[in-house]
């Protein structure tokens, strides 16, 4: 993918053999860029671009800005619907669908034992394996212990579960040490990844990193 920051004069390519990181000293312009992806990603117009093969791509659909690390939810309703949905399609499919509805029969059968006291007729208009599926209460299992091995897993099932999309990270080097760091990078370059870490400092540069540096004044340095 190709990246244009508003106020930044440099196209940023993820597919490089490097990871990109985004020093912006100045806080007014960090402050804009993050408005206007965030904007985007709710919605509203922007300046921030985001394309591949010479094709604009929509921000809402493509971008991710990861802002809160403490705590990291993984857990987010977007992933989890996309989950739900895929659940839902896996039970009516092939093998599964006679399952399916010999499931849904049993159930149907059993709210109807329980209602045959009841003085009316009870109708279950919503008896079907989506409200099943939904109702379970669908949770990911988080278990890792560090943060950026948290961020890759959300990363793998948000690229497993809706599709690529770019992922950047605002100021995830003042919460990781520098191995952590390195380590993380090596795995976005490994599965191939679209990920920018926008950072409000400098940090140790670290072999697959790229650093391009927008200092107070507004100069930009390679």
């Amino acid at each position: 993918m190709n990246v244009i920051f508003p106020g930044i004069d440099h196209c940023f390519d993820t597919t490089e053999s490097f990871v990109n990181t985004v020093v912006i000293e100045n806080p007014t312009l960090f402050a804009n860029i993050l408005n206007d992806i965030s904007g985007q990603i709710c919605g509203y117009e922007g300046k921030f671009v985001v394309s591949e093969h010479n094709k604009v791509l929509r921000t809402d659909k493509t971008a991710e800005l990861l802002t809160e690390f403490f705590p990291f939810e993984i857990n987010r309703k977007p992933l989890i619907t996309k989950i739900i949905a895929k659940l839902e399609q896996k039970a009516i499919y092939g093998d599964n669908y006679a399952e399916t509805v010999e499931l849904l029969g049993r159930i149907s059968d059993y709210l109807t034992k329980l209602s045959l006291d009841f003085s009316c007729d009870i109708n279950y208009t919503k008896l079907d394996i989506g409200a099943i599926i939904k109702a379970s209460g669908v949770m990911i299992e988080d278990d890792c212990d560090f943060l950026c091995e948290k961020i890759i897993n959300y990363i793998q099932l948000v690229t497993e579960f809706d599709r690529e999309k770019l992922f950047i990270t605002v100021n995830l080097r003042f919460f990781v040490d520098n191995k952590e760091a390195e380590e993380f990078m090596k795995t976005v370059l490994g599965h191939g990844f679209h990920v920018i870490l926008l950072e409000g400092a400098e940090h140790e540069l670290l072999r697959p990193e790229k650093r391009y540096i927008i200092d107070r004044d507004l100069c930009e340095i390679c």
